[in-house]
């Protein structure tokens, strides 16, 4: 991805201070999550550009690269410490008026899957649906990865059951997780987790195949 939308000081600022705090963080927040969300947020903007709103790329890739700051701090409330980081950092001050800073700080404070009310704006709305690992696969496998390391005890059957129902619970057609930006990809990528979980039998056939996959077929 290009970044001809950044000022250079805001790009060095970010690409040398900003991105390497992600490689200390957890893997689900790690570089490589920078970089997924980052361009979510770039082209979902640009999406909404097209269709004749207000966006400014600059501010959707900043928001993006800051969403998960505050994990320096700690995974428990890492939403409202990123937007702490935002509010308090001098260097971002620098780049930004006192009214964008705080519409960047809310924005990043809103980008949670257990958010119980709506983003605030239009930014919040572009990273929450940014960084939601929705394909079929990363919807799948990431809790399975989970259950591998962190519920080692459980049996195969048992990790199955629980990742069945994890998924239910957190994207199924009355799961917690919302999306807030009408993008076909997201709408489409939605619609598939949807109709595996339908097929119960289907999915969890589907959930055994990662469990063997991460486990070499070695879990009973």
């Amino acid at each position: 991805m290009t970044l001809d939308f950044l000022r250079d000081d805001l790009n060095l600022f970010i690409k040398n201070t900003i991105k390497p705090k992600y490689e200390t963080f957890d893997s689900a927040h790690n570089v490589e999550h920078f970089e997924f969300v980052t361009t979510n947020c770039v082209n979902y903007a640009q999406a909404l550009i097209d269709k004749g709103e207000k966006i400014d790329l600059e501010i959707a890739y900043t928001v993006g690269a800051l969403h998960d700051i505050g994990i320096e701090n700690g995974r428990e409330g890492h939403a409202q410490s990123s937007g702490d980081f935002v509010r308090n950092c001098a260097d971002l001050h620098k780049f930004f008026n006192t009214e964008t800073i705080e519409l960047i700080a809310q924005a990043v404070e809103d980008h949670s899957s257990h958010l119980e009310y709506e983003p605030r704006n239009i930014y919040g709305k572009i990273v929450a649906d940014a960084d939601r690992n929705n394909s079929l696969y990363l919807v799948f496998s990431r809790p399975v990865k989970y259950g591998i390391k962190h519920e080692a005890h459980l049996s195969k059957a048992e990790q199955i059951d629980r990742v069945y129902k994890f998924v239910q619970n957190k994207f199924g057609r009355n799961g917690y997780v919302k999306y807030w930006l009408n993008i076909p990809e997201t709408t489409k990528a939605q619609n598939e987790v949807w109709t595996l979980l339908d097929d119960e039998k289907s999915c969890k056939a589907y959930i055994s195949r990662l469990v063997d996959e991460f486990t070499n077929g070695n879990l009973k």
